[in-house]
């Protein structure tokens, strides 16, 4: 069982059963909605895309294994490109291996687009954000996250280096004492898919 999502679910039952038409209704109320938002600004190019985009598909295949739907969002100083929500795999694979070197660092338009691609929808409702960088507008991405974080969205955030990784930290809504999540050079792809790892079952939101 995955440990990053919310709740944990124990109880024979559910795949015990055919399916049917309530199934859809049964997984969004336990699982939810994910956007994971990766960096691709100029500084990521080479090794640190590669394993990010590794870590990114062992992020997506947890995710669905636990009933979320997924977006993936790939973002520089704007939006370079989104999936919408979905649980079809072979898409986010896809989105994923298409993702290419962009610009600048600005996370304030990944915070928005995350923010309407989670609007209305029901369940548990995360934004997850891997960085290499800061946040470029530093008071908009704080007014933009206190935003979501109102509305009982969850942030997680990791970033490449110490710098990066306490600079992301400040819109993270995680409450684990143990400071910024914090990828080196060699584990990118390990930081990435564990960044879940701090969304335990009764963990609270700063």
């Amino acid at each position: 069982m995955p440990t990053w999502t919310r709740r944990s679910f124990e109880a024979p039952g559910l795949t015990q059963y055919p399916t049917g038409r309530h199934l859809a209704a049964v997984q969004a109320r336990i699982g939810g909605s994910v956007v994971l938002c990766l960096d691709v600004s100029g500084s990521m190019s080479g090794s640190p895309l590669t394993q990010a985009k590794v870590g990114c598909r062992r992020f997506v295949d947890e995710a669905l294994q636990a009933y979320y739907e997924v977006a993936v969002l790939l973002w520089d100083d704007g939006v370079v490109g989104h999936t919408e929500l979905t649980r079809d795999g072979r898409t986010l694979d896809r989105f994923l291996g298409g993702a290419g070197i962009r610009g600048g660092t600005n996370v304030v338009p990944a915070l928005y687009q995350a923010h309407q691609l989670l609007a209305n929808r029901g369940g548990d409702r995360v934004v997850a954000i891997f960085g290499d960088g800061d946040l470029g507008d530093v008071a908009g991405a704080r007014a933009k996250s206190d935003v979501m974080r109102a509305e009982d969205i969850r942030i997680i955030t990791c970033g490449l280096g110490l710098a990066s990784a306490e600079s992301l930290d400040v819109i993270s809504t995680e409450a684990t004492g143990a400071g910024p999540r914090v990828a080196a050079q060699d584990d990118i792809a390990d930081s990435i898919a564990g960044m879940a790892g701090g969304l335990r079952r009764n963990g609270r939101s700063r």
